[in-house]
């Protein structure tokens, strides 16, 4: 019985648990393999990557021999703005958010459960029941990005996340062959660097409408994959950041709009890219606050498990009857993320240190999601 439970209730019963090196090691069982695959599948994706854009931009005055603020105040924190930082600027971030993941497919991922009939153990051929399967993965986020401007229209970034990343799961397991229950407990930490980016910028159009840049990003696999802290894969961003000029609604209030659009193409693998986008409007308050609101999108472009990756082996202990059907019922076809960022940054000190702050809030509840993300920051420009 001991044995069939193991397969349930992961590395706490069984052997390869207790050697295990990674968060999807713990899944060593072929019924909960699935899982460990999902969540390294989109997890890396998921973490929020802050843009590189820096609060302000600048140009250089030859007749002053002095740089001068060129923009107002930018709010947005995920957006790109297509004007660039500004020829031998350079500006420095460091910012944390929290990624609490507690839902999946709208579920709650804490109380996962299996509502159908007893599983058909695939080693033992005993029929078990899992009235409980929790899943809690937390993940603190401290990213430090720089930013340098090459020119007046391009300029270059470098960002790299560090995480520390907290996994727990608390199963129970029920032998319905011979009678019995048993409880299984994980809880994991890891710490490591995430996925490093590097990033391009540059500003092709510039009109009194407003202006228009090309990016390009670099993400290379530096974080761990089964530690649920990178991708694992090397991908290529093209991006198309638009930016309108500000409108002045008096009072000392501007509006400014951006948009961003562009494909994270997985070198190894086209089916895994995604294509993303956001749109999002900035309120100025005078000269020192910026108010930013935002709808963030990414549309994959395949499913986040292939079709019966889940299905199980069933059979009613009254009837015999035999089944087929998902595990825990989950069935995490072709997600689509959306959320609305809320957020902005208020300057603390003569043009060059600045505070920020976001939320991310779900709109769309596909695949595993954080219900907020939370983040705070600071950001200096010399």
């Amino acid at each position: 019985m001991r044995r069939a439970l193991a397969a349930l209730v992961l590395v706490v019963l069984a052997a390869g648990g207790a050697n295990a090196r990674s968060f999807a090691g713990r899944f060593d069982d072929r019924l909960t393999e699935p899982i460990a695959q999902a969540l390294a599948d989109s997890i890396g994706r998921s973490l929020p990557v802050t843009s590189a854009s820096s609060g302000l931009t600048f140009r250089f005055d030859f007749a002053t021999s002095a740089f001068e603020r060129e923009t107002d105040l930018l709010g947005q924190i995920y957006l790109e703005r297509a004007e660039p930082l500004g020829r031998g600027k350079v500006n420095l971030a460091v910012s944390w958010q929290r990624v609490h993941f507690d839902t999946v497919n709208g579920r709650d991922l804490d109380d996962l459960r299996d509502d159908g009939p007893p599983i058909v153990d695939p080693q033992s051929g005993l029929l078990v029941a899992v009235p409980r399967f929790g899943i809690d993965l937390d993940v603190q986020e401290i990213t430090t990005s720089i930013t340098y401007g090459l020119t007046d229209a391009i300029d270059v970034n470098l960002t790299l996340p560090v995480l520390t990343s907290g996994f727990d799961v608390d199963a129970v397991a029920r032998n319905v062959s011979q009678g019995g229950t048993q409880p299984g407990r994980i809880d994991d930490r890891a710490v490591g660097v995430g996925d490093l980016f590097l990033r391009g910028k540059y500003r092709f159009a510039r009109g009194r409408v407003g202006s228009l840049a090309t990016g390009f990003v670099l993400r290379l696999p530096a974080g761990n994959e089964d530690d649920f802290q990178g991708t694992g894969t090397f991908e290529v961003s093209p991006f198309l950041y638009a930016s309108t000029t500000r409108l002045e609604l008096g009072g000392g209030l501007r509006l400014q709009g951006y948009l961003n659009a562009g494909f994270d193409i997985v070198t190894t693998d086209a089916a895994r890219s995604e294509f993303r986008f956001g749109g999002g409007l900035d309120l100025g308050v005078r000269d020192w606050l910026t108010l930013a609101v935002a709808v963030l999108g990414r549309e994959p472009f395949s499913r986040l498990a292939p079709p019966g990756a889940f299905d199980v082996a069933r059979v009613d202990p009254r009837t015999g009857q035999r089944s087929v059907s998902p595990l825990f019922g989950l069935d995490l076809g072709r997600p689509q993320y959306y959320e609305l960022s809320l957020g902005g940054r208020l300057e603390l000190w003569r043009d060059t240190l600045f505070l920020t702050g976001n939320v991310l809030l779900p709109i769309t509840d596909d695949g595993f999601r954080a219900s907020v993300v939370p983040l705070v920051g600071l950001e200096a420009v010399f």
